[in-house]
């Protein structure tokens, strides 16, 4: 992970690196003018699908962050497992009072292999797992700001009114503090570790962590993040130019 020469922290250095695939793909949605609707509605249906496999990455992770020498990492993931257990039901109901259903999508590749991705790195080792779910719970919120400002754009012009209400909510909701607090307790392992020190021992309810591996799972799932955001904003710039040409 290539950091800044003044960076010393493992949670720093993370974040300093998932900031430039989020600033990156923010400055690319802060338009929402240039997509056409139906592009909208199809980037919240691939967003979904991470939603609905969470849960199991989520578990996944607590089971493996069970090797640790303390159990804290492991209690954290399993209070956001817990958490987010039965959203991805809320989030498709929600969906389908808009009248988009999930049942008739048509499978992404790129979002299937940023999925497998994902499901590699929360079975790894644990100090790499901690990093991995660092990093997405930090790209959490950046998603479902996004997805709000989609959310409300897309019920403004199909004229939706309270239909959506419940879409809104939903994101309003993970931003209320759930994201926040997931990436914040995660953080609570990762703070204050130099990255110049390979294992830092086990300290209080932390474990002893890894520091390169740590590093390693945070910039893999980065890394994938990127790929697969990447591909779902080419996805919908070609398709909104596509419509637009067929309108004109």
């Amino acid at each position: 992970m290539q950091t800044e020469a003044t960076t010393t922290d493992v949670a720093k250095a993370i974040d300093h690196c998932n900031q430039k695939f989020i600033d990156n793909a923010k400055k690319q949605l802060k338009d929402l003018d240039q997509f056409s609707t139906e592009a909208l509605e199809w980037l919240m249906m691939e967003h979904y699908q991470f939603s609905l496999r969470n849960t199991k990455f989520l578990a996944d992770a607590a089971e493996l962050t069970g090797a640790f020498d303390t159990d804290a990492v492991k209690q954290e993931l399993t209070r956001n497992y817990k958490e987010e257990n039965g959203h991805a039901a809320m989030y498709k109901a929600a969906l389908k009072k808009i009248d988009i259903n999930i049942e008739t999508r048509n499978e992404f590749l790129s979002t299937t292999h940023f999925l497998d991705s994902i499901g590699e790195l929360v079975d790894g080792v644990p100090s790499a797992v901690l990093g991995a779910m660092f990093a997405t719970e930090t790209a959490a919120i950046f998603e479902h700001e996004v997805f709000l400002d989609i959310s409300n754009e897309v019920i403004k012009r199909r004229n939706l009114g309270d239909k959506g209400k419940d879409l809104v909510y939903f994101h309003e909701m993970h931003l209320s503090g759930v994201e926040q607090s997931h990436r914040e307790e995660l953080g609570i392992f990762l703070h204050g570790l130099p990255i110049d020190q390979p294992i830092v021992e086990k300290q209080g309810i932390r474990p002893t962590i890894h520091t390169q591996q740590a590093l390693t799972g945070a910039e893999k799932a980065i890394d994938a993040m990127t790929v697969w955001w990447d591909d779902l904003l080419a996805e919908i710039k070609a398709a909104s130019k596509k419509q637009s040409y067929a309108m004109a």
